[in-house]
């Protein structure tokens, strides 16, 4: 998120946007035509139309309010919904731009996937990796065989590419423990698929075994490289750091200490009743912490933002049988957390170390894959 005041701006939609644009000015350069061009990114933004459409519309139900509906994520929904959509418009075009609609999508991925960074503990390694990092990179080598048959696609070549894709999400969502039996038979399907159409040859058989090889040398020699990511007790407000411990009061006037979550994983979540994204995200979250009792989440309330606290205790009223609801009075806490923009999230794991952030609203698919 790019905080401007109390706004937010994301960050990956907006890379996603200058990607778009870059990119019509890149397909220029190598001689698609403007229909051409448009054919080819017309498929993701209208993608995006249908994701942020679509996200309305739930968001329309959850909330029954079309103010706060602008803000709704969509969650899972919201990203298959999107993906038919560009699938029927895929299905309508050109068989000669296949090439460079699947150079567009791995361009777009990439710059969305440098844009939000994520952290991962793997095997062997003492400390939270770069993820976004590791992801990038092969993300990159995909785009340089892609770029190969480009101009002279076919549908082997394409289901590769695919099939490509969907292995890096299955290993980037496995280093997350985030994955799920479904992709993985997914990605079993689209091998059979993409071998019965286009059999790989043997330098492409050596090429993947060599990146697999070289991701596990870099797995067994990294560890003492990223020392500033380390998972101690160092204090701070990054990943792999402790933030500031706290007391607060609660509604009823008993005071709540975050200390005492500690053993627990929490989700410290900063809130304030004017704030549209705020009020957006609460039903997902109180969704989700009526749904487990492996995460306690913990609602700051920025009370010295409010204009009366009694707007802040009416609005969050039918949530607090769900989660911690506690005010900042004095607005020493978020200073200390340096909020910024609201909502701002932190997540943090049993050793209240933080595993991920955010700024901006979150959802409950959100909250599904970072506290696994």
């Amino acid at each position: 998120m790019i905080a401007i005041g109390p706004l937010n701006i994301r960050l990956d939609l907006l890379v996603f946007m200058v990607s778009l644009l870059l990119l019509y000015i890149g397909f220029r350069k190598i001689g698609l035509t403007e229909k051409e061009r448009d054919a080819v990114l017309g498929t993701w933004f209208v993608g995006f139309l249908a994701w942020k459409g679509s996200a309305v519309l739930i968001g329309l139900v959850s909330t029954g309010s079309l103010s706060l509906a602008l803000y709704a994520t969509g969650g899972n929904w919201s990203i298959a919904i999107a993906a038919f959509v560009i699938g029927l418009f895929v299905f309508r075009l050109d068989k000669q731009l296949y090439g460079y609609w699947a150079l567009s999508g791995l361009v777009l991925w990439l710059g969305m996937t440098l844009a939000v960074p994520r952290y991962a503990a793997f095997p062997l390694f003492a400390s939270l990796q770069p993820l976004h990092l590791y992801t990038a990179g092969l993300i990159v080598v995909l785009m340089l065989l892609t770029w190969r048959w480009m101009r002279t696609p076919s549908r082997g070549s394409l289901v590769w590419t695919i099939t490509g894709a969907m292995f890096i999400w299955v290993l980037r969502e496995g280093a997350t423990g985030t994955w799920h039996m479904w992709a993985l038979g997914l990605f079993i399907g689209l091998v059979v698929l993409a071998t019965t159409l286009a059999r790989p040859t043997r330098k492409a058989v050596q090429l993947t075994l060599g990146i697999v090889v070289a991701l596990a040398i870099i797995n067994a020699s990294l560890p003492d490289q990223t020392p500033t990511l380390e998972a101690t007790a160092t204090s701070g407000l990054n990943i792999g750091q402790v933030p500031p411990d706290f007391e607060l009061k609660r509604t009823d006037g008993s005071t709540f200490r975050l200390e005492d979550l500690r053993g627990q994983r929490v989700v410290i979540n900063f809130w304030a009743s004017w704030c549209p994204p705020c009020r957006a995200e609460m039903p997902d979250m109180a969704a989700f912490a009526r749904s487990t009792d492996e995460v306690t989440i913990v609602a700051v309330n920025t009370t010295t933002s409010e204009r009366d606290v009694e707007d802040a205790t009416s609005f969050v009223a039918p949530y607090e049988d769900a989660f911690e609801v506690v005010y900042d009075r004095d607005g020493a806490v978020a200073n200390g957390y340096r909020i910024q923009a609201m909502p701002t999230t932190y997540v943090l794991d049993e050793s209240g170390v933080i595993t991920a952030k955010q700024f901006g609203a979150i959802d409950r698919a959100w909250l599904d894959a970072r506290t696994r």
